[in-house]
């Protein structure tokens, strides 16, 4: 039953995701603040759940300066790189998810971290790192259509395994935090999937390093510092 909530809540809400993803500007850029807001309101919950006064500033001011973070890197990435690429790396966080969620229940096995989330494994994480490379492959194929497919295949699978560590580094980072107060979800806002931010802890990681990445090899390349 809550495999079925989880594809049901997937299938309405992916279609939104790309539809304003798409459409940029006012439409995309006020999604994102939407759901950021949601987040930080998610953060509050944790934080309210500290015992120690020191935690609970500590967790919530995080908690602001992650979600802030996120909606710059977000709509940044969506004005600087467009539609094609920020879509490829949201859909490879998703893609991530769903191969974690597979290789986790198909093969289980030894647990990754289980003082932070017991139901993790590393089967989970090799599933978050392999499995978007399928998806992405197919993606660059229609939408690169300049690249080689070698080119194609590197691409994707770096890509990958990029997304895959970062995506569940994110989750554990947001699952220790809910672990600490004893929390199992953040919220009950998506049928299956918990609070907002119990969707997106992954792909908050993920966009915010990847538009790092991306700004830090801009800054190099006008210094001369980088060739590539």
């Amino acid at each position: 039953m809550t495999f079925l909530k989880r594809l049901i809540s997937t299938l309405i809400l992916a279609p939104v995701v790309i539809a304003v993803l798409y459409k940029g500007g006012i439409a995309f850029q006020g999604f994102v603040v939407t759901l950021m807001a949601i987040a930080i309101y998610e953060f509050w919950n944790i934080s309210r759940e500290e015992v120690k006064r020191r935690w609970k500033i500590t967790v919530f001011v995080f908690g602001v300066l992650y979600s802030l973070a996120a909606i710059y890197a977000f709509i940044d990435m969506r004005m600087q790189y467009g539609f094609v690429f920020t879509g490829l790396v949201i859909i490879g966080v998703w893609a991530s998810d769903i191969g974690a969620y597979i290789f986790g229940k198909l093969i289980g096995g030894r647990k990754l971290c289980p003082s932070i989330s017991p139901n993790k494994t590393w089967a989970g994480l090799l599933g978050a790192c392999l499995f978007p490379s399928f998806i992405l492959d197919g993606y660059l194929a229609f939408f690169a259509t300049n690249l080689t497919p070698r080119e194609t295949i590197a691409w994707s699978m770096g890509a990958s395994l990029v997304i895959g560590l970062l995506g569940q580094a994110g989750d554990l980072l947001v699952s220790m935090m809910k672990r600490r107060v004893g929390l199992k979800d953040t919220g009950r806002l998506i049928p299956g999937h918990g609070g907002i931010l119990d969707r997106i802890d992954a792909m908050m990681l993920v966009i915010i390093s990847v538009w790092g990445l991306l700004t830090l090899k801009v800054v190099l390349w006008n210094a001369n510092l980088l060739a590539f």
